[in-house]
């Protein structure tokens, strides 16, 4: 994944011709939070003599970000230039970002020639002097914009009437860069082989940090017995990949994030031939910026459930690329990888839409992710955080690298869901469907293994047909219809009471095969107290009593299986008015009775 990040970062570099600052300096705004700067404002009066003239606030220009000069460091420390963003109380920010900046003065092996040190020292010396004011100055501003703006600190010193901010002063940029190779090389060996380019380089750092889910501080990652001087053995890159490594991150978390049924990822492209030999359209889509704008403005056909779903797009190119998938969660300055899904070719992208579309055109309704989402965000809906995201990521990764997935596992927790809003008189009928849709599309894509038998043409075989596998069997088809029969009388009961006392019997969907053999006769009778077992209800139990007959006396389904199928025959229950009701006024009155 990592070489695939530097490749395309290189790529970037090549095209837009990139210095090292360029990519070295992030976009303070790339969340769109921070749309606030304060601005220090001081004047240089002569060479190097500076004063201190007042605060301002201004909106974020994001055509400066060079001028702003912004790069993330030390969570307790300063960062790699006097800018900063607002957190935690405003007045500590100025101390430990701002004025915390200036101790590199301090320090006895910054290269700053005299001039330059008298210009940083000058600066430093007004700060201090004003720094109460400054700091109040802040606390104001901080407390005038909603909490949830952001806010960029940052210095900006008049130069004879022209306003000019630090990026745009050669020392705080070569500082910049002197103070980012300083800290890589503090594990530096030579003569080594980069683990991304594969060549033998004169220096190799040990000390990459470009994505915060490796570190070496810690004993789990270092090899060689804990000896932290030898964990570049770990990860040894040399400076230009290293560089490239970056670039491809940034411009990664900047142009191809998205989400997957609201969990944020990474589209990691790699071009397994080499960028020479690929369509310049495909290198178009993830190299080109305003291109990937216009693509995530198009109303395109989605899978992943979200908005901006370029795999649309993705699913028609050649398999001269191959995708990854980074899913990663963000604790403040750490990355905690959730799930990493490699080499997943565009035809494979192209297998997933087709079987979507085939699912939309049988329940005539738009198949996502989201469907099984539903089943796996919560075990329990009124827990605060989403718990089961371990489980749905597991299921998506079984789907794009052509794994079994568990159908009794799947039918587990469809059923939870089905369940919870049948007693709840929630959304039961839009469960059951995703549950269907989620079946059906797991079985169109060969995941999941369905059980078929051969069976004699019988009444509803052309609607059964219509929905492949899925009723293949004639217990499924017994319980279905049994569902089917049921339904017509609760709509009959609430018709002529607004109540429904039958589905006590249904003990919560939790029936066992005992239950459902009981449970035929059951309706049956009770249609006859309602003078409602008219020939197209008798057909329907005919039906069901021949498919449950043929099923044999020992079932062997379990019970979440069991009520799927009957909890399916209620929810298609229009599907068979349909049929048993040829007569367009009969069938409108029938589903009508809810």
């Amino acid at each position: 994944m990592l070489g695939a990040v530097k490749e395309l970062g290189q790529h970037i570099i090549d095209i837009n011709k990139k210095d090292v600052l360029d990519v070295l300096i992030e976009d303070p705004n790339s969340t769109g939070n921070y749309k606030n700067v304060i601005t220090i404002n001081l004047e240089q009066n002569g060479q190097d003599v500076v004063s201190f003239l007042n605060t301002k606030l201004e909106d974020y220009d994001n055509t400066k970000k060079m001028e702003y000069l912004y790069r993330r460091g030390s969570g307790t420390g300063s960062d790699f230039s006097p800018t900063a963003k607002l957190s935690g109380k405003p007045e500590g920010t100025f101390d430990r970002k701002i004025l915390g900046w200036f101790k590199i003065l301090d320090e006895k092996d910054t290269r700053l020639s005299e001039e330059d040190r008298d210009f940083l020292s000058s600066i430093r010396s007004e700060l201090e002097k004003n720094s109460d004011y400054i700091k109040e100055e802040i606390v104001n501003y901080r407390e005038s914009i909603p909490k949830k703006d952001g806010i960029l600190l940052t210095l900006k010193i008049h130069q004879n009437g022209t306003e000019k901010y630090v990026g745009e002063f050669p020392v705080f940029r070569n500082l910049l860069i002197e103070q980012v190779n300083k800290k890589d090389e503090k594990l530096l060996v030579k003569d080594k082989v980069c683990s991304l380019c594969g060549e033998k380089k004169d220096t190799i750092l040990g000390n990459i940090d470009t994505y915060a889910f490796y570190t070496n501080d810690k004993p789990g990652f270092i090899i060689g017995k804990f000896d932290q001087k030898k964990s570049w053995r770990n990860f040894p890159v040399c400076s230009d990949c290293k560089i490239a490594l970056e670039e491809g991150k940034k411009y990664i978390e900047e142009n191809l994030t998205f989400k997957f049924c609201g969990i944020r990822y990474n589209l990691i492209p790699k071009f397994i031939i080499g960028t020479e030999e690929i369509q310049e359209e495909i290198i178009e889509i993830f190299t080109n910026t305003s291109k990937l704008v216009s693509l995530k403005e198009e109303r395109m056909v989605s899978i992943t459930g979200d908005e901006e779903d370029i795999l649309a797009i993705l699913k028609d190119v050649q398999d001269t690329i191959t995708l990854n998938f980074l899913f990663v969660q963000k604790i403040q300055a750490a990355e905690r990888i959730l799930l990493l899904i490699e080499d997943v070719f565009p035809s494979r992208i192209r297998q997933i839409f087709d079987a979507k579309y085939m699912v939309d055109e049988v329940y005539e309704n738009n198949f996502t992710f989201r469907s099984i989402r539903n089943f796996f965000s919560k075990s329990d809906k009124n827990k605060r955080n989403y718990d089961l995201d371990k489980y749905f990521l597991d299921i998506i990764d079984r789907i794009f690298k052509d794994r079994a997935i568990g159908y009794h596992f799947i039918l587990k927790f469809i059923m939870k869901k089905i369940r919870d809003e049948f007693i709840n008189d929630g959304y039961f009928n839009f469960a059951v469907k995703d549950g269907l849709m989620t079946i059906a599309f797991l079985e169109k894509l060969k995941l999941i293994k369905m059980e078929e038998s051969e069976m004699e043409e019988r009444v509803f075989d052309e609607m059964f047909h219509k929905y492949g596998l899925t009723f293949e069997t004639p217990l499924k088809r017994g319980l279905f219809l049994l569902g089917s029969l049921t339904e017509l009388l609760l709509r009959k009961q609430y018709r002529d009471r607004e109540s429904k006392p039958f589905l006590k019997n249904l003990k919560s969907l939790k029936m066992n095969e005992k239950d459902f053999k009981g449970l035929l006769p059951k309706v049956q009778n009770k249609l006859e107290e309602y003078d409602s077992f008219d020939k197209g209800k008798r057909i329907v139990a005919k039906e069901a009593s021949n498919y449950l007959l043929l099923s044999g006396d020992d079932w062997k389904m379990p019970v979440d299986e069991l009520n799927f199928y009957f909890a399916s025959g209620m929810n298609l229950i229009d599907e068979v008015i349909k049929i048993i009701y040829p007569d367009k006024e009969l069938a409108k009155e029938a589903m009508e009775q809810k």
